[in-house]
């Protein structure tokens, strides 16, 4: 996730459904997919897509009326909160 972000790459739709994991040589090896909603850092078309997300573990900065206009920068921070979400709903 951290080399795609670095890349120009965010995903934006961090969720249960998008994240698997499988073994290999006795480690468990987990991986995000779809990739359907994510963003290009370098694209200058508009997005169309500000309220992206799953509910849920959906960013709470991005839940606030500034977010739902699309007025706030995604940051790492965002899709790390996601994250926690996740993992607390597993949980």
């Amino acid at each position: 996730h951290y080399a795609l972000w670095k890349s120009g790459i965010y995903h934006r739709d961090v969720n249960c459904d998008n994240l698997k994991y499988y073994w290999l040589n006795g480690k468990i090896m987990a991986v995000l997919n779809d990739y359907d909603l994510a963003s290009l850092a370098t694209s200058t078309s508009p997005l169309g897509n500000e309220r992206t997300g799953t509910i849920p573990f959906m960013v709470i900065d991005f839940l606030s009326d500034i977010g739902q206009d699309g007025e706030l920068e995604l940051l790492y921070r965002h899709n790390l909160e996601s994250f926690i979400w996740v993992f607390i709903w597993i949980c």
